[in-house]
């Protein structure tokens, strides 16, 4: 892999090949990170390794990311669910009756485990919104209908405090806006120390919130046009490029669940400043989310 590319680019492409389904792909580019693994890196392998019905990979892979991160969740339901598929999948061998109806189980869970990487889409976001409210939410479960207030958004807008250093933030009804007050990056994907910090700090304001709201990036670029033969073809890919590396940067410090971003790129049109140098850059709208 090449060193200048960023981690955090690479861990999103690999995302993204493993929700086409290239899973072989997504998978040789994680390698590539393991001198260093981490977390992010080590889950999406074991969701990779399930989805290939290589289970023992997957719960290898998971327990290395438990010993990184004692007591997480996720994990821990990753490996619940991997030793349930274990014995389905042996079964398979005792009757094509019974091997039918194990690939059906086996093939639920895996999707079940692999969820993560499909909620990106707006389909499977639309179908998590108020008209599929959880068991525990459902009227007849109370005698008390269980209502979400109209006012849910801004109330949890209203509670934040974002007095981040570097960001300016403008509110409207529903919405933040967040236009970061000097360049993130320096050429292409490359954050600045500065750029770093300041994104780190945000997404420690925003972690308290991380189920409640959803981001949507906008990367945006100088208005020089890329020379030809370079890494991006346009600025739009590179305002692109941009906006996914910031969103794996504040995934990663505010928890913020992959689905509830959505990325976008202006490249060198309607830049936010007159400045072409402030304009290496992106753009966040946050608006309130239901969970």
């Amino acid at each position: 892999m090449s060193l200048s590319i960023p981690r955090e680019l690479v861990v999103a492409q690999a995302r993204t090949l493993a929700r086409s389904g290239r899973h072989g792909e997504a998978a040789e580019l994680l390698e590539e990170l393991q001198e260093e693994p981490s977390v992010a890196v080590l889950d999406l392998l074991a969701r990779i390794h399930a989805q290939q019905g290589d289970f023992d990979r997957a719960d290898q892979y998971w327990a290395e990311a438990e010993r990184l991160a004692p007591g997480s969740a996720e994990i821990a339901d990753g490996r619940r669910r991997i030793a349930a598929m274990r014995p389905a999948a042996r079964r398979r061998r005792l009757g094509k009756g019974l091997a039918a109806a194990c690939a059906v189980l086996v093939t639920g869970a895996v999707l079940a485990l692999l969820v993560d990487l499909r909620m990106e889409t707006a389909e499977l976001r639309t179908s998590q919104r108020p008209a599929a409210l959880p068991v525990s939410q459902e009227p007849a479960a109370s005698p008390t209908p269980v209502t979400i207030s109209p006012s849910a958004k801004p109330d949890v807008l209203a509670r934040m405090r974002l007095d981040v250093p570097g960001i300016q933030v403008r509110r409207s009804p529903g919405e933040l806006s967040i236009v970061f007050k000097e360049a993130l990056f320096t050429q292409g994907t490359e954050l600045t120390s500065g750029g770093r910090a300041v994104l780190d700090g945000l997404g420690r304001r925003l972690r308290p919130y991380a189920g409640e709201l959803e981001v949507a990036v906008v990367g945006h670029t100088d208005r020089n046009a890329l020379l030809p033969g370079g890494e991006y073809a346009s600025n739009t890919d590179l305002g692109l490029a941009r906006a996914t590396y910031v969103r794996e940067v504040l995934r990663t410090t505010s928890q913020i669940p992959t689905s509830r971003f959505t990325l976008s790129s202006l490249g060198g049109v309607m830049p936010p400043y007159r400045d072409d140098a402030r304009n290496r850059t992106v753009t966040l709208r946050i608006s309130g989310g239901l969970r």
